[in-house]
């Protein structure tokens, strides 16, 4: 039973994936991956490249980072957060990002939480919003289902602005729920208290970002992270041999780029990111068979490129935590100086 509970949740993304393979031929996914052009891959390489340098950039101004080069300190957690999402179930990988910022910067998990829930939803708004934009630019080429779908997205833009404008409330009131839950639950006070202590940093962490400079500059990342975001979707189209115009790769992605993003039982977003790319892309014009292999290819590549830049970074943060664990060890304590104590929150990047 416990088995089954277990892979259960699995069936429902294994059923999709299966639906769509059987309107296509699976040779046809593969004949596209081994043709790519590698200059288009290579190009693809350096907007997702680009895209990581500007989430690290966003999440300087949300953090309160100093400096022009503050943020980049922050582009390994960047990849490694990229290839954990890609490559855990129900983005999971989300999890690591609190991690890294507690084990390598000293920021207090509370508010390193609150400001990825914050990015999340600049995500959503931006890319809400390029979609009305892109798809009003090209509204006499759209299938017609186009303006109902606008209509969906719009309610979309008004909850991401509505969650942004009640976050510090709406996180105070989830923190006194949670605290009565934890009583009822019985856990520990060391438990409750460590729980307790994350919630209030969140809230005030929220309203700490809640104003309309840090709002704007953060909106202004998510755009130039979602237009990046696009760029290399539409290179990697082009290097599969299915060039696409800019605008048209804004609308026929939004949707793959919005369901890989809800936590549904997928590995990869493998099921969810093709489902959401064909209905995008048929809504273009493309042909219902290429749309599912097209969506299949790039989300292959896409996974290949985590892979690849997160492994290696994984590699380089876990050599320099032991390195700095060793050094540690190695180094006699000094009982005339009081050991020093981590950081409890993003001020002590401000260097």
């Amino acid at each position: 039973m416990k088995y089954l509970k277990r892979v259960l949740p699995y069936v429902g993304a294994l059923a999709l994936i299966a639906l769509l393979l059987r309107q296509i031929d699976p040779g046809d996914v593969t004949t596209l991956l081994t043709s790519a052009n590698v200059g288009w891959l290579l190009i693809g390489c350096g907007w997702y490249v680009l895209t990581n340098l500007l989430r690290a950039c966003r999440y300087g101004v949300l953090l309160n980072m100093s400096g022009p080069l503050a943020p980049l300190r922050l582009l390994p957690e960047m990849f490694a957060l990229s290839f954990l999402n890609n490559v855990l179930p129900s983005r999971a990988g989300e999890l690591s990002f609190p991690y890294f910022m507690a084990r390598r910067h000293g920021i207090a998990v509370g508010e390193s939480a609150s400001v990825l829930v914050a990015s999340r939803i600049f995500d959503y708004l931006a890319v809400a919003c390029l979609y009305v934009i892109f798809t009003a630019w090209e509204f006499s080429h759209l299938d017609a289902r186009s303006a109902q779908i606008v209509g969906g997205v719009a309610l979309l833009l008004l909850l991401s602005t509505t969650l942004l404008a009640a976050a510090p409330w709406l996180l105070n009131t989830l923190l006194h729920l949670l605290t009565w839950l934890l009583q009822r639950a019985g856990l520990s006070e060391t438990a409750q208290r460590w729980v307790q202590d994350a919630g209030r940093q969140a809230v005030i962490t929220f309203a700490r970002i809640r104003n309309w400079r840090t709002y704007g500059l953060t909106f202004g990342w998510s755009l130039l992270i979602w237009l990046a975001t696009f760029a290399w979707f539409g290179a990697l189209l082009s290097a599969i041999g299915l060039p696409q115009r800019y605008p048209l790769v804004v609308v026929g992605s939004t949707f793959a780029s919005l369901a890989k993003a809800l936590p549904f039982i997928t590995i990869g977003g493998f099921g969810a990111h093709e489902a959401g790319w064909t209905i995008g892309f048929t809504l273009t014009g493309m042909e219902t068979a290429t749309a599912i292999s097209s969506g299949f290819a790039v989300n292959i590549l896409t996974l290949l490129m985590s892979v690849l830049f997160g492994g290696v970074t994984l590699l380089f943060i876990g050599g320099s935590s032991r390195s700095a664990s060793g050094q540690r060890s190695s180094e006699a304590p000094n009982v005339d100086t009081p050991p020093e104590t981590p950081p409890a929150s993003a001020a002590a990047l401000k260097q």
